[in-house]
């Protein structure tokens, strides 16, 4: 039987201070909610702070810190805790780290943090090695964007990108490819899933993707959709083609 403990005033506000973006951006840290989330963290050797739960699981090989559901309630980042959380490192990932990645996807100005959870996972799911967040997407260790990562968030390389003109130094062999309704330029995905080392390029939810990211790109692509529906979730979008590349 573990013993359980009530946190202190003082420990829930520290821990709970992570909510903020700006309290995980000084102080390196993040927290990670959900059993396979908590599982991931330990399987992929990232650092570990501290593990809290409100019950005992005995799969989680690593010091657990057994609390009390109102000290869990408290720290939780949801209205509905779950029953293990974890405080852990973030991990920084270069850019470099790419250049030999044959299936990359850029995301340009993703805003949802749900969204680029789902694009994380689907990204694992199909083979995409690596995601360039470019210009201001959403911040990539919100907590919401690790819960809809369902426990993937580690298995696909993700680095930061601000400069357009960067892209083309860095992946001077690689085909740009726009996902644009434009019929200029078009490629099928059946052609796309022949290049031999390509980035795909995804805009935003609201806008798509900015004029200087389409100027620049090699080639477009388009899903093609039936009774008149205009556009579908990026989410959805980028899960299909990145289905329809493997």
């Amino acid at each position: 039987m573990c013993s359980i403990e009530k946190l202190s005033a003082n420990k829930i506000k520290q821990i709970t201070k992570l909510h903020q973006k700006k309290y995980r951006d000084e102080a390196g840290l993040f927290i990670a909610e959900g059993e396979k989330a908590v599982s991931e963290l330990i399987n992929e050797n990232i650092e570990i702070i501290n593990i809290y739960a409100a019950k005992e699981f005995e799969n989680i090989n690593f010091k657990i810190n057994y609390i009390d559901e109102y000290s869990m309630k408290k720290i939780s980042t949801t209205s509905t805790p779950c029953e293990i959380l974890a405080i852990a490192k973030k991990k920084k990932q270069e850019i470099n780290s790419f250049k030999n990645y044959k299936k990359i996807a850029l995301l340009d100005k993703i805003s949802d943090p749900g969204n680029l959870g789902t694009i994380i996972r689907s990204a694992a799911a199909f083979g995409i090695e690596g995601i360039i967040l470019f210009s201001d997407c959403t911040e990539l260790y919100s907590p919401k964007v690790i819960r809809s990562c369902a426990g993937n968030f580690f298995k696909v390389s993700v680095a930061e990108l601000k400069n357009k003109d960067d892209i083309k130094k860095l992946f001077p062999n690689h085909k740009l490819i726009a996902t644009s309704l434009s019929e200029e330029k078009n490629i099928s995905i059946v052609e796309c899933s022949k290049l031999k080392k390509k980035i795909i390029m995804f805009g935003s939810e609201a806008k798509g993707l900015s004029k200087d990211l389409l100027n620049i790109a090699d080639k477009n692509i388009k899903l093609k959709m039936e009774n008149n529906v205009e556009s579908l979730n990026i989410a959805i979008s980028a899960s299909i083609i990145f289905y329809e590349i493997m």
